[in-house]
C-alpha cells in the first residue's frame, strides 16, 4: 500500500510469499523466473554476517571503554591517579561527537571514499561507530559497572591483590569482578539493540551498494516490485529473529534463572 500498488494484487503478493516459503524458483508474478534462493541467500550470506560482526565489535567497544572507565575510576579514587581520568574524558568527548553524527551522513562521507569499494570490515565498524551504538554500549555498561565500585563486596575483592584488567574485564581481575554482575543487564540490552544493528546494515548496504537485502529492498521500492519487496522484508525480519534469539540463547545458558523471572 506504501508504494503504491493496486489492492488487486495483494492477493497475488501473498501467493508469491508462500511459493516464496516452499522454495518456490518462480515465486515472482511481476518478474517470472526470478529466484528466491538469490534473495535468501543473500540475507544469509551478507546481512546476517554483517548483523553479527557488527554486534561483536559493538560488544567488544563496550567492554574495551567499560573497563577502562572502571580502572580509571579506580586508580583515581584509590590512589590520587587523574591522568587516566583524564583520557577517559577525551576519548568519552570524542565518541559522544562521533555519535552525534546522523547515521546517513557518516556513511555518505565514507562512500566518497571507498563507494561500492567498501570491504565487509569497513562497513561493519562504521555501523558500530557512527550513529552511537558504540557509544551508547559503553555508556550503558560503564554505567552499571561504575555504580559498584565503591561499593563493599567491590571494596573486599580488591583488598585481595589481583590485577586490575586494564583492557578487558578478564576472570580473576578487578574489572571482570565488576562486569560479572552487570552481565545479566548488559546482555538484555545488547539484545535490544539489534533492531537497531539490523537498520544500520541495512542502510550501509544501500549506501555502499552492497549486495545484501538493503540493495534488495532497494531495488524492490525503485522498480515497485511488490513481491520482491515483501520477500525481501520477510528475510531481514528473519534475520532479526534469527540474531536477537541467538542473543537470548546466551542469556538463557548464563543465567536461566534470571532469564525466567524476566519473562
Amino acid at each position: 500500500a506504501s508504494i503504491g500498488a493496486p489492492a488487486e494484487s495483494w492477493a497475488g503478493t501473498g501467493r508469491s510469499f508462500l511459493l516464496l516459503v516452499s522454495g518456490s524458483r518462480d515465486f515472482s508474478i511481476e518478474h517470472p523466473g526470478f529466484n528466491a534462493g538469490q534473495i535468501i541467500a543473500s540475507g544469509a550470506a551478507v546481512t546476517f554476517p554483517l548483523a553479527v560482526a557488527s554486534l561483536i565489535l559493538l560488544t567488544l567497544a563496550a567492554l574495551f571503554g567499560s573497563t577502562r572507565a572502571t580502572v580509571a575510576r579506580y586508580r583515581a579514587s584509590r590512589h590520587g591517579q587523574r591522568s587516566a581520568e583524564g583520557v577517559r574524558s577525551v576519548s568519552q568527548l570524542v565518541s559522544s561527537a562521533l555519535a552525534a553524527v546522523p547515521l546517513f551522513v557518516g556513511f555518505w562521507v565514507l562512500a566518497t571514499g571507498f563507494g561500492s569499494r567498501a570491504t565487509f570490515p569497513l562497513i561493519a565498524v562504521a555501523t558500530v561507530v557512527l550513529g552511537g551504538l558504540s557509544w551508547d554500549a559503553t555508556r550503558f555498561l560503564s554505567s552499571d559497572m561504575l555504580r559498584n565500585v565503591e561499593s563493599t563486596h567491590a571494596t573486599v575483592f580488591s583488598t585481595l591483590g589481583r590485577p586490575l584488567g586494564r583492557v578487558f574485564p578478564l576472570p580473576g581481575t578487578f574489572s571482570g569482578y565488576l562486569f560479572s554482575s552487570s552481565l545479566p543487564r548488559f546482555i538484555p540490552y545488547l539484545a535490544g539493540k539489534v533492531p537497531a544493528i539490523i537498520g544500520s546494515v541495512t542502510i550501509a548496504e544501500i549506501v555502499f551498494s552492497f549486495p545484501g537485502l538493503g540493495s534488495t529492498l532497494l531495488e524492490a521500492l525503485l522498480a515497485t516490485n511488490t513481491d520482491l519487496l515483501v520477500a525481501s522484508v520477510f528475510i531481514l525480519l528473519c534475520v532479526n529473529a534469527l540474531v536477537t534469539f541467538l542473543v537470548k540463547s546466551i542469556l538463557f545458558l548464563i543465567y536461566p534463572r534470571w532469564y525466567e523471572k524476566a519473562l
